[in-house]
């Protein structure tokens, strides 16, 4: 690999002009371009998936992840939930939209999932508890409390890597110059949302004293 990358250089007479490679993060890419001396740029999108699905695999919100990934295949499956979930959203005001249901491969579609089903939960909780679905199935049950606050900040700290990639994805031709304002922008954002979850863990822990009448 490192000699296909020597080659292309000679091949568009870059060899004098001390060129960068970018490429993902494979190790042998990794080894092939520090065999070519040249200087070596990580794909930032890669970078930003990478981190978005190691976050995934943290074991409290994989489990997490998958209560909801049942409960969102559950209402796909069921004729009954679907439309006890339609009746709720036109009661309780809320969009008249399907549920969804993440993709592994797609770490975006997991925030999707997660999004969805908080717009959606007040409608959920109550088809859920409908006859109609009870009748069919008693072992699905919406989050506890806990739960919607653990997904919540989920969605909170995922939403600035999706902006991030989506602004990859949407330039055709990604130049380097855009890496180091997303970066700042992200550990901005990230640092913003750390903060405001150990201020919200903090008020649950301790939360203020009832003022008495003097």
């Amino acid at each position: 690999m490192a000699e296909v990358i020597r080659n292309a250089t000679v091949e568009w007479k870059l060899t004098g002009k001390d060129p960068a490679v970018v490429t993902d993060n494979a190790s042998n890419m990794t080894v092939a371009v520090e065999l070519t001396g040249y200087q070596h740029i990580r794909c930032f999108a890669h970078v930003l998936n990478l981190a978005s699905q190691r976050a995934l695999k943290v074991p409290a919100l994989a489990r997490l992840i998958a209560r909801v990934r049942r409960i969102s295949t559950f209402f796909h499956r069921s004729t009954a939930a679907a439309n006890a979930l339609k009746i709720n959203q036109r009661m309780l005001g809320l969009p008249h939209h399907k549920l969804i249901t993440d993709v592994a491969v797609w770490w975006n579609s997991a925030y999707e999932m997660l999004a969805r089903f908080l717009e959606q939960q007040p409608a959920i909780c109550a088809a859920l508890l409908s006859p109609e679905v009870r009748k069919s199935t008693t072992d699905i049950c919406t989050l506890n409390e806990t739960d919607i606050s653990n997904a919540e900040q989920v969605v909170q700290a995922l939403k600035p890597m999706l902006v991030a990639t989506n602004i990859m994805c949407e330039e055709k031709s990604p130049t380097i110059s855009i890496i180091a304002p997303l970066h700042s922008q992200l550990l901005s954002d990230t640092t913003s949302s750390i903060e405001d979850s150990s201020r919200q863990r903090d008020q649950d822990h301790h939360p203020p004293r009832p003022v008495q009448a003097i």
